[in-house]
Order: C-alpha cells, then sequence, then structure tokens
C-alpha cells in the first residue's frame, strides 16, 4: 500500500480521521456521547468526523486530540510510525507520553524504557490517569516489594549442591556418593 501524506491511497483523508477517531473510542471503551462531553465540542460536529464528511480543523482539533489523549498527528495521520499500530497501542503509547509529559518524565529517567515497553502489552493502561496511577501507586509497590525480598535471600545459601537428574538416569546415577 502506498501513503500519501499520511493517509492510504484510495481514502480520503476526513474518512481516515473519522476512522482513527472511531478507533480510539473503541479501544478506550468510550461512546461517541462520552467524547461529547470530554471535548465540549458540538454533537453534530462530532458526528460529521467520524462519518468522514469532514475533518477537524484548529482549535477543534486540538480540542479532540487533548479529549482523546493523543496527539494531532495521530489523528491526521502525519506521522508514519503510527501507519503499524492498532488503536489499541496507539492510545496505550500517546496516554503514556501525555503522563510522562506532565510528570517531567524524559528518556534519561531510570524507568523510561521500562514505561515503554509496558506500553506494547496487551494490559498497558489506555488513559493519563491509568498510566498516572501505575507510576506512582503500583510499580513504587512492586519494586519495594523486589528489594524486599532480595534483601532477605541475600544471607541464604544452598548447603550442598546436587546433580541434577536426567531423563535417561537410574536412580542411584543421580544420588550423591554416600561415605
Amino acid at each position: 500500500m502506498v501513503y500519501l501524506v499520511g493517509v492510504m491511497a484510495g481514502k480520503s483523508r476526513p474518512r481516515e480521521v473519522g476512522r482513527r477517531i472511531s478507533g480510539v473510542l473503541e479501544a478506550k471503551g468510550w461512546v461517541k456521547t462520552e467524547l461529547i462531553a470530554r471535548s465540549g465540542l458540538k454533537q453534530a460536529s462530532v458526528y460529521e468526523w467520524l462519518r468522514g464528511e469532514s475533518e477537524p480543523r484548529g482549535h477543534a482539533l486540538s480540542k479532540l486530540a487533548q479529549a482523546l489523549e493523543v496527539s494531532t498527528d495521530y489523528l491526521l495521520g502525519s506521522d508514519p510510525t503510527y501507519h503499524v499500530l492498532s488503536p489499541e497501542e496507539v492510545v496505550a503509547r500517546e496516554s503514556l507520553r501525555l503522563c510522562l509529559r506532565e510528570r517531567g518524565i524524559g528518556p534519561a529517567h531510570p524507568n523510561y524504557l521500562l514505561y515503554q515497553e509496558i506500553a506494547t502489552s496487551d494490559g498497558a493502561p489506555k488513559t493519563v490517569k491509568g498510566w498516572h496511577d501505575l507510576i506512582t501507586k503500583v510499580l513504587p509497590k512492586i519494586t519495594e516489594h523486589l528489594r524486599a525480598k532480595s534483601r532477605s535471600h541475600r544471607g541464604d545459601r544452598p548447603r550442598r549442591i546436587l546433580p541434577l537428574k536426567t531423563p535417561g538416569m537410574s536412580q542411584t546415577e543421580g544420588k550423591e556418593p554416600t561415605s
């Protein structure tokens, strides 16, 4: 397939924008009325965009992207990195991007790559609030639990190492010799 300015050849740009808006709504589990309420935009305009009859511009585009927690680049199809992602992946990544920006977390942060990796998983949060809760509440508890567990096991060493028993080994071959 050939892409022209972020839109697949043969598809109109307004239809593509409508498809992207619908995909984000579905990925977030929202209905159209929820988008209208969150964005403060006119119902007639939102329905036109969803049907692909026209596309949002200027302030309306900005309000729409903000309500959906995605970038305007995604909605307009102007960033080629989005072409290979499903709406669910876009929603997770865009929500993470906004959350990290709000928290002042950049690529130099020690957990930045971890967050990026989580964003590619099926269970990744789909909202900025979901990411905020994961970063501030869940991950610190997991990290503390793992640190406490590693501290409690530092002094433990196995007293003796037994050879592993392989499937073809007889009962006496797998035992330690007695003296």
